[in-house]
Protein backbone atom coordinates (compact mmCIF):
# COMPACT_ATOMS: atom_id res chain seq x y z
CA UNK A 1 0.00 0.00 0.00
CA UNK A 2 2.74 2.46 0.96
CA UNK A 3 5.25 2.81 -1.86
CA UNK A 4 8.65 4.58 -1.55
CA UNK A 5 7.25 7.84 -2.91
CA UNK A 6 4.42 7.80 -0.37
CA UNK A 7 6.80 6.83 2.44
CA UNK A 8 8.91 9.85 1.54
CA UNK A 9 5.88 12.10 2.04
CA UNK A 10 5.03 10.52 5.38
CA UNK A 11 8.55 11.14 6.68
CA UNK A 12 8.11 14.89 6.30
CA UNK A 13 4.63 15.36 7.76
CA UNK A 14 4.66 17.53 10.90
CA UNK A 15 2.08 19.05 13.25
CA UNK A 16 -1.16 17.71 14.70
CA UNK A 17 -3.49 18.09 11.71
CA UNK A 18 -2.89 17.27 8.06
CA UNK A 19 -4.83 17.52 4.82
CA UNK A 20 -4.28 15.34 1.76
CA UNK A 21 -5.47 17.09 -1.39
CA UNK A 22 -6.55 14.77 -4.20
CA UNK A 23 -6.41 11.83 -1.83
CA UNK A 24 -7.17 9.04 -4.33
CA UNK A 25 -7.30 5.84 -2.23
CA UNK A 26 -6.58 7.59 1.06
CA UNK A 27 -3.43 5.63 1.88
CA UNK A 28 -1.52 8.60 3.31
CA UNK A 29 -4.42 9.84 5.50
CA UNK A 30 -4.91 6.31 6.87
CA UNK A 31 -1.28 6.09 7.96
CA UNK A 32 -1.41 9.54 9.54
CA UNK A 33 -4.66 8.74 11.36
CA UNK A 34 -3.04 5.59 12.74
CA UNK A 35 -0.42 7.86 14.31
CA UNK A 36 -3.15 9.84 16.07
CA UNK A 37 -3.21 12.86 13.79
CA UNK A 38 -6.34 14.73 12.80
CA UNK A 39 -6.62 14.11 9.05
CA UNK A 40 -8.67 15.66 6.27
CA UNK A 41 -8.81 13.94 2.87
CA UNK A 42 -10.24 15.85 -0.08
CA UNK A 43 -10.90 15.12 -3.72
CA UNK A 44 -12.71 16.83 -6.56
CA UNK A 45 -14.43 13.56 -7.53
CA UNK A 46 -16.76 11.34 -5.51
CA UNK A 47 -15.18 8.11 -6.79
CA UNK A 48 -11.79 8.52 -5.07
CA UNK A 49 -13.48 9.72 -1.89
CA UNK A 50 -15.63 6.60 -1.89
CA UNK A 51 -12.52 4.44 -2.28
CA UNK A 52 -10.79 6.35 0.51
CA UNK A 53 -13.81 5.86 2.76
CA UNK A 54 -13.85 2.10 2.15
CA UNK A 55 -10.15 1.85 2.93
CA UNK A 56 -10.52 4.00 6.05
CA UNK A 57 -13.31 1.74 7.29
CA UNK A 58 -11.21 -1.33 6.47
CA UNK A 59 -8.33 -0.10 8.64
CA UNK A 60 -10.47 1.60 11.27
CA UNK A 61 -9.02 5.03 10.53
CA UNK A 62 -10.86 8.19 11.59
CA UNK A 63 -10.64 10.56 8.61
CA UNK A 64 -12.67 13.61 7.61
CA UNK A 65 -13.58 13.14 3.93
CA UNK A 66 -14.51 16.26 1.96
CA UNK A 67 -15.60 16.78 -1.63
CA UNK A 68 -14.20 19.84 -3.36
CA UNK A 69 -11.58 21.32 -5.67
CA UNK A 70 -8.08 21.98 -4.44
CA UNK A 71 -7.81 23.76 -1.09
CA UNK A 72 -11.42 24.97 -1.23
CA UNK A 73 -12.69 22.45 1.39
CA UNK A 74 -10.19 23.76 3.97
CA UNK A 75 -10.31 26.70 6.36
CA UNK A 76 -7.21 28.87 6.91
CA UNK A 77 -5.08 27.30 9.64
CA UNK A 78 -7.20 24.14 9.82
CA UNK A 79 -4.28 21.95 8.75
CA UNK A 80 -0.71 22.30 9.98
CA UNK A 81 0.49 20.34 6.96
CA UNK A 82 -1.05 20.22 3.47
CA UNK A 83 -0.07 17.44 1.10
CA UNK A 84 -0.51 17.94 -2.65
CA UNK A 85 1.00 14.93 -4.38
CA UNK A 86 0.70 12.64 -7.37
CA UNK A 87 -0.28 15.31 -9.89
CA UNK A 88 1.37 17.62 -12.40
CA UNK A 89 3.35 20.64 -11.33
CA UNK A 90 1.12 23.04 -13.25
CA UNK A 91 -1.99 21.67 -11.53
CA UNK A 92 -0.29 22.13 -8.16
CA UNK A 93 0.41 25.74 -9.13
CA UNK A 94 -3.26 26.26 -9.99
CA UNK A 95 -4.39 24.75 -6.68
CA UNK A 96 -2.12 27.02 -4.66
CA UNK A 97 -2.94 30.10 -6.75
CA UNK A 98 -6.67 29.63 -6.19
CA UNK A 99 -6.30 29.71 -2.39
CA UNK A 100 -3.03 31.46 -1.59
CA UNK A 101 -4.03 32.48 1.94
CA UNK A 102 -4.86 28.92 2.94
CA UNK A 103 -1.57 27.73 1.45
CA UNK A 104 0.37 30.36 3.40
CA UNK A 105 -0.99 29.06 6.74
CA UNK A 106 0.54 25.57 6.47
CA UNK A 107 3.61 23.55 5.71
CA UNK A 108 3.20 22.35 2.12
CA UNK A 109 4.44 18.96 0.97
CA UNK A 110 4.39 19.09 -2.82
CA UNK A 111 5.14 16.12 -5.06
CA UNK A 112 4.95 17.23 -8.70
CA UNK A 113 5.01 14.41 -11.22
CA UNK A 114 6.30 16.78 -13.89
CA UNK A 115 7.05 20.51 -14.44
CA UNK A 116 9.28 20.67 -11.35
CA UNK A 117 11.19 23.60 -12.88
CA UNK A 118 7.98 25.57 -13.40
CA UNK A 119 6.75 24.83 -9.87
CA UNK A 120 10.02 25.99 -8.28
CA UNK A 121 9.80 29.21 -10.30
CA UNK A 122 6.15 29.72 -9.29
CA UNK A 123 6.98 29.30 -5.61
CA UNK A 124 9.86 31.76 -5.89
CA UNK A 125 7.63 34.35 -7.55
CA UNK A 126 4.80 33.98 -5.03
CA UNK A 127 6.58 34.33 -1.71
CA UNK A 128 7.20 30.70 -0.79
CA UNK A 129 10.43 29.13 0.42
CA UNK A 130 11.44 25.56 -0.40
CA UNK A 131 13.05 24.59 2.90
CA UNK A 132 14.03 21.09 1.85
CA UNK A 133 13.86 18.78 -1.14
CA UNK A 134 13.87 14.99 -1.17
CA UNK A 135 13.88 12.17 -3.71
CA UNK A 136 12.45 8.67 -3.88
CA UNK A 137 12.93 5.97 -6.50
CA UNK A 138 10.58 3.24 -7.67
CA UNK A 139 12.25 1.11 -10.30
CA UNK A 140 13.57 3.43 -13.00
CA UNK A 141 11.33 6.31 -11.92
CA UNK A 142 12.43 9.07 -9.57
CA UNK A 143 10.08 11.35 -7.62
CA UNK A 144 10.64 14.81 -6.13
CA UNK A 145 9.26 16.22 -2.91
CA UNK A 146 9.29 19.92 -2.00
CA UNK A 147 8.92 20.94 1.66
CA UNK A 148 7.56 24.47 1.45
CA UNK A 149 6.54 27.36 3.71
CA UNK A 150 5.53 30.94 3.14
CA UNK A 151 8.70 33.00 3.54
CA UNK A 152 11.77 34.42 1.88
CA UNK A 153 11.90 32.89 -1.62
CA UNK A 154 14.82 30.73 -2.71
CA UNK A 155 17.51 32.39 -4.76
CA UNK A 156 18.84 30.51 -7.78
CA UNK A 157 22.16 31.65 -9.26
CA UNK A 158 21.72 29.88 -12.60
CA UNK A 159 18.80 28.46 -14.55
CA UNK A 160 20.13 24.93 -14.02
CA UNK A 161 19.52 25.39 -10.27
CA UNK A 162 15.78 25.40 -10.98
CA UNK A 163 16.17 21.96 -12.54
CA UNK A 164 18.85 20.52 -10.26
CA UNK A 165 18.69 22.57 -7.04
CA UNK A 166 21.65 22.68 -4.64
CA UNK A 167 19.27 21.49 -1.90
CA UNK A 168 19.52 18.03 -3.48
CA UNK A 169 23.29 17.83 -3.91
CA UNK A 170 23.77 15.61 -0.88
CA UNK A 171 20.85 13.29 -1.63
CA UNK A 172 21.82 9.68 -2.32
CA UNK A 173 19.53 9.65 -5.39
CA UNK A 174 20.81 12.92 -6.85
CA UNK A 175 22.98 11.15 -9.40
CA UNK A 176 19.91 9.34 -10.74
CA UNK A 177 18.09 12.66 -11.11
CA UNK A 178 21.05 14.25 -12.89
CA UNK A 179 21.20 11.39 -15.37
CA UNK A 180 17.47 11.73 -16.01
CA UNK A 181 17.77 15.48 -16.66
CA UNK A 182 20.74 14.95 -18.98
CA UNK A 183 18.70 12.52 -21.09
CA UNK A 184 15.78 14.98 -21.16
CA UNK A 185 17.98 17.89 -22.25
CA UNK A 186 19.68 15.77 -24.90
CA UNK A 187 16.31 14.83 -26.37
CA UNK A 188 15.00 18.41 -26.32
CA UNK A 189 18.22 19.79 -27.80
CA UNK A 190 18.15 17.27 -30.62
CA UNK A 191 14.53 18.13 -31.42
CA UNK A 192 15.08 21.91 -31.39
CA UNK A 193 18.21 21.62 -33.49
CA UNK A 194 16.44 19.46 -36.07
CA UNK A 195 13.57 21.94 -36.14
CA UNK A 196 15.82 24.90 -36.79
CA UNK A 197 15.12 26.66 -33.49
CA UNK A 198 18.58 28.08 -32.92
CA UNK A 199 17.66 30.28 -29.96
CA UNK A 200 15.84 27.52 -28.11
CA UNK A 201 18.58 25.02 -28.91
CA UNK A 202 21.25 27.38 -27.57
CA UNK A 203 19.41 27.75 -24.25
CA UNK A 204 18.99 24.02 -23.83
CA UNK A 205 22.63 23.46 -24.79
CA UNK A 206 23.68 25.64 -21.86
CA UNK A 207 21.48 23.60 -19.52
CA UNK A 208 22.85 20.38 -20.98
CA UNK A 209 26.44 21.57 -20.52
CA UNK A 210 25.74 22.53 -16.89
CA UNK A 211 24.12 19.14 -16.28
CA UNK A 212 27.12 17.31 -17.72
CA UNK A 213 29.42 19.42 -15.53
CA UNK A 214 27.43 18.43 -12.44
CA UNK A 215 27.53 14.79 -13.52
CA UNK A 216 31.31 14.91 -13.89
CA UNK A 217 31.64 16.55 -10.49
CA UNK A 218 29.62 13.72 -8.96
CA UNK A 219 31.96 11.21 -10.59
CA UNK A 220 34.84 13.01 -8.88
CA UNK A 221 32.87 13.00 -5.61
CA UNK A 222 32.97 16.78 -5.45
CA UNK A 223 29.59 17.10 -3.73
Amino acid sequence: MITPRLEMILRHVTGNAAADIGTDHGYIPIKLAEKGMKVIATDINEGPLGAAQKNAEKYGANISLRLGAGLEPLLPGEADCIIIAGMGGELIQNIISADLEIARHALLLLQPMNSQYELRNFLRENGFCIEYEDLAAEGHKIYNLFVVRSGEPNQYKKEIDLHLPPLLYGNSLFRMLVEKKRREFEKIYKGLSAGGDGTGAARIKLLLDDTIAIERSLENESF
